[in-house]
């Protein structure tokens, strides 16, 4: 006799609870089991079950998870709610997690909503213009990499963040997949970051990468395929470029410029230099993602592809990578660990094309086989220009590079009670790189000495490893509630470095050997070898009444290797407070939902310093003969003072804001107002090398700056439930002004060619001659006089730039610089707009700046007219018949208009640049339920569209250093990009 189970049915619908509409998507699952299904599109589930008395088990991202058991019903409607609902967001902070109700420091929340639809490789542009206080300076070039500021800048060397993935520090840099990340919290203020102590000066970025679900197997898969190209500059071609540079040459004979007699014999050359370098690119980014998990533990496997061929010749990038992510749980035992191996791989540019496109001459051919190497680059009496031909060196040099990264932690935590919590936290951040530069036989610009073949190889390897105890107690006394995070950390960082190199390589024909091997000629080696290592101890304690009174106490205490031994230990405290006074019996506003104050004060601390600065550097090379048979004596000298007194540079910061909920919750903003000083910064003491020192100037703690600033954002929200439209609005606005208090030594003041850094006013503020038009006539030139009625420029004619004698002195020299321009934006600002119709949808990011000045380097060169360069087109100068305009007369070989340290160069930088425009469609469930759970496709342009009255390619880029934030030094432009985006999950 046999008897056969008959599987039976339950179904229903799934409700949002913040909406109250249904909510497609859902993974119900068989507790126990790997029987699941998802809901449809319009909420609705349908399962088979076993037994009726089996649980069911409801997850969806963003909402909690819900159990709940069958008892015999066939029919089992269930409400979901948003675990973000009314303000009831649990946010990662340092060491643990928070409401952010409970949250009393400055933290910005970015969700991977905000980000998905961004086509690209690293994490700062996907952030850029969401966050207020945020400022990210980016370059278009493949395997570049973004400058990210938090709240300005505290020191005079790094002001990069600290960022912790899945608890262990490390970097977010071109190897990290953006589309891991589950959410990211950025820390701004010393409350938010004082658990980080001696690293958070600059701020702290934590990512938290996605992990599984409970719930059966889901599989999803996005591919992005992109187009894009670089904006370029308005030239002049061949016929136009050598009108003008015939008239150079004539205005340079008729004013007997020395060494001038006759124009050029132009070369034969019709070439677009832009149309040669620059090129479309195309990017690939695929992305493939398992995950699922049942009652005892839960796991996700990603794998992630990312291509970009390059938006000029010899550029692109490559990145593979694999992310694993399990955890368990049996009884009071919890085990898990996040791994992370990317490999990238550049090719990167061996010289500027956005500079070699504006300097090569259009007459120039791109091939010459009469030159070494068979290129084109100029000629003395046809084309005498020592511009870079961008094709030859892109050929005859090649430079790759590629890193293998190793990243992740293993934790293990015992929850001895529901309210006591031990967690061993173990992280590892190894990288090896690689380094490969070939040098071929030729040549790429004019009269250039003849080098051999070369071959250069370096290898790199950086491990660090972090070792971390914390024990958290968080539990409720009634109207009480009191977390507290007690922890030490111990981190290791070991950096080997070396490198060969050798000329004359083996070669067949046109093919290099590349391996050292194959050298014949000048071996070199060497290499190097870092070690630090940073102990720390930390503690925090929160405490909550009747949720209204809110206080916080945080104090790190660090100890590096990096810092001299009386010197290696600092504390970094915070207090910070909230009162919600929304929540108060005497508070009775209808019209608002929540409304919190707050206010914090703390310390952090920076040691921008390398391995071994505070130790002095010995050079083992010298050899002396000694005796009378004159035997060759290996010696040490000391080349390089140091300051055996280093300390840590520390960050003093005051932050007072609200945050607030109103108007049923469909408006949430927020604002703070922070200042602070950062004291004790590095800088280079300036000594005289008849002390002995040759290395450079030694590190001391001498300056000290300052930081004030107002952040604000807003975000509002609406659902039109019965028209099936959604829509946001958010906006966000930042204001932030940097002072040096102070230099040491008794300065004042110290100059970084076109800027100048004095106590009192904004680092790198613009320091250059001012201009006043042009001369018109002689009689103008006589004019121009000084207090003692001596001509200023007596070598100046009609149609040349007058000059302000700022110090009156009777002459133009660089003395008469003055600061005219700033390189602070007056304010910076983003937009977020997003709407939903039915299964369509569309989203637009923009940001922007307003008020700063942008010295324009292109322009500098091709409106100089003093060298030869290829030209604007466009351009109107000054003639005799043409006096009416504010470009000077053109000059060849003469410096009278071409000064690089005048105004004219500098412009107003305002801009507003949409960053991204994504139109989606997600097809409706009910076609492709039998394939899919979901399926969503989007266009996505990016960079399309720019607001400004910059001349130059692009009023955004990465800034060389901070003395020349804002100084287009051709700097890779953002290229425009369209992208297609597929995403599907069953």
């Amino acid at each position: 006799m046999s008897v056969q189970a008959q599987d039976m049915e339950v179904s229903g619908t799934v409700f949002d609870g913040q909406t109250e509409g249904t909510l497609p998507g859902v993974n119900i699952s068989v507790k126990g089991t790997t029987r699941g299904t998802t809901t449809n599109a319009e909420g609705k589930y349908q399962l088979s079950v076993e037994s009726l008395s089996d649980t069911l088990v409801f997850s969806f991202v963003g909402y909690e998870v819900q159990e709940i058991p069958i008892d015999g019903r066939n029919s089992i409607n269930v409400t979901m709610n948003p675990t973000t609902l009314l303000g009831e967001e649990v946010i990662v902070v340092g060491y643990g997690q928070q409401r952010s109700q409970d949250v009393t420091g400055a933290i910005s929340t970015v969700s991977p909503d905000d980000i998905d639809d961004v086509n690209t490789a690293n994490f700062g542009d996907a952030i850029q213009g969401l966050v207020p206080g945020v400022n990210v300076s980016t370059t278009g070039a493949p395997g570049s990499e973004p400058s990210v500021e938090i709240r300005g800048l505290g020191n005079f060397s790094n002001n990069e963040p600290l960022y912790i993935i899945d608890g262990v520090p490390t970097s977010a840099n071109r190897d990290f997949n953006v589309n891991d990340i589950e959410s990211v919290q950025i820390l701004k203020d010393a409350s938010a970051a004082a658990i980080y102590g001696s690293r958070a000066a600059n701020g702290v970025v934590i990512i938290t990468t996605k992990s599984g679900q409970e719930g059966p197997m889901k599989v999803e898969y996005s591919s992005q395929i992109g187009r894009e190209w670089l904006p370029r500059f308005d030239l002049m071609d061949r016929e136009q470029w050598i009108d003008f540079n015939n008239r150079a040459y004539d205005n340079a004979i008729e004013a007997g410029v020395t060494g001038v007699t006759s124009r050029q014999d132009h070369m034969d050359g019709n070439t677009n230099w832009q149309d040669e370098t620059f090129e479309p690119a195309w990017s690939y980014d695929q992305n493939l993602t398992l995950s699922g998990g049942g009652d005892l533990g839960t796991y996700l496997i990603s794998l992630n592809t990312l291509r970009n061929t390059g938006t000029t010749i010899g550029s692109g990038s490559r990145r593979y990578g694999v992310r694993v992510n399990t955890e368990g749980s049996q009884g009071i035992f919890t085990f898990g660990e996040n791994l992370a191996i990317t490999s990238f791989q550049v090719d990167e540019l061996d010289t500027n094309p956005i500079a070699d496109v504006t300097r090569m001459l259009p007459t120039i051919p791109v091939y010459d086989e009469d030159n070494p190497g068979g290129y084109g680059y100029g000629d003395e009496d046809q084309a005498r220009t020592f511009a870079t031909n961008p094709i030859a060196k892109e050929n005859l040099e090649n430079r790759e590079t590629e890193n293998v990264r190793i990243r992740g932690n293993i934790f293990a935590e015992l929850d001895f009670t529901d309210y006591l919590n031990y967690r061993l936290n173990y992280g590892l951040n190894y990288n090896s790189g690689s380094h490969n530069y070939l040098r071929k036989v030729g040549n790429w610009t004019l009269n250039q000495p003849y080098d051999p073949s070369r071959l250069y190889d370096e290898r790199s390897e950086f491990q660090s490893h972090l070792i971390e105890n914390t024990l958290t107690f968080d539990n409720d006394f009634g109207n009480h509630k009191v977390n507290t995070v007690l922890g030490q950390s111990f981190q290791t960082f070991r950096e080997d470095f070396s490198w060969g190199e050798g000329t004359d390589l083996t070669r067949v024909g046109d093919d290099y050997f590349t391996v050292l091997d194959a050298a014949t000629e000048n071996y070199r080696t060497g290499g190097y070898l870092n070690e630090a290592a940073i102990s720390s101890f930390f503690g925090r304690l929160s405490y909550n009444f009747d949720d209204r009174y809110i206080a916080e106490f945080t104090m790190r205490w660090d100890g590096t290797s990096r810092l001299p031994e009386d010197n290696r230990w600092g504390s970094f405290p915070s207090v910070s407070g909230a009162w919600r006074v929304s929540n108060e019996s005497f508070f009775d506003v209808n019209w608002i939902d929540d409304l919190k104050l707050k206010a914090s004060w703390g310390q952090l601390g920076s040691s921008n310093i390398g391995y071994y600065d505070y130790q002095g550097v010995l050079n083992i090379n010298p050899q002396a003969v000694f005796g009378e048979d004159q035997q060759i004596r290996n010696g040490v000298t000391q080349v390089e003072l140091v300051n055996q007194d280093l300390r840590w540079e520390t960050l003093t910061q005051t932050n007072i804001g609200f945050d607030a909920r109103l108007l049923d919750n469909r408006l949430t903003s927020s604002a703070n107002y922070y200042i602070s000083e950062t004291e004790d910064v590095l800088t280079e003491m300036p000594i005289l090398m008849t002390t002995g020192n040759d290395g450079g100037n030694p590190l001391v703690n001498a300056a000290s700056l300052k930081n004030t600033g107002v952040e604000i954002s807003a975000k509002w929200t609406e659902d039109f439930e019965e028209s099936d439209f959604t829509y946001s609005i958010g906006v966000n606005f930042n204001r932030s002004r940097n002072e040096i208090l102070s230099l040491g030594f008794d300065q004042v003041e110290f100059y970084t060619w076109q800027t100048k850094n004095e106590v009192g006013e904004p680092i790198g503020m613009y320091y250059l001659i001012e201009t006043n038009g042009l001369f018109q006539s002689d009689q103008e030139v006589q004019n121009h006089t000084d207090s003692n009625g001596d001509v200023i420029q007596p070598d100046a004619e009609p149609g040349d730039i007058r000059y302000v004698d700022a110090n009156d002195d009777g002459q133009i020299t660089s003395n008469d610089r003055q600061i005219v321009g700033s390189p602070w934006p007056d304010f910076e600002y983003g937009l977020n707009v997003t709407a939903g119709y039915k299964n369509f949808d569309i989203r637009i990011q923009g940001f922007g700046a307003q008020g700063f000045d942008i010295f324009n380097g292109p322009r500098s060169v091709m409106d100089r007219f003093d060298d030869n360069s290829n030209y604007r087109k466009g351009i109107d100068p000054w003639t005799p018949q043409n006096t009416n305009t504010d470009f000077p007369r053109i000059i060849y070989a003469d410096q009278r208009n071409s000064r690089g340290d005048q105004d004219r160069w500098l412009e107003d930088g305002s801009y507003f640049k949409i960053k991204n425009i994504t139109l989606g469609y997600t097809v409706p469930n009910s076609w492709v339920e039998n394939w899919f759970d979901r399926l969503r496709v989007s266009v996505t342009a990016q960079n399309m569209i720019t607001f400004t009255g910059y001349s130059g390619l692009d009023p955004e880029f990465s800034a060389p250093n901070i003395f020349r934030r804002t100084h287009d030094d051709y700097m890779y432009p953002t290229p425009k990009n369209v992208t297609f985006n597929l995403q599907l999950s069953f």
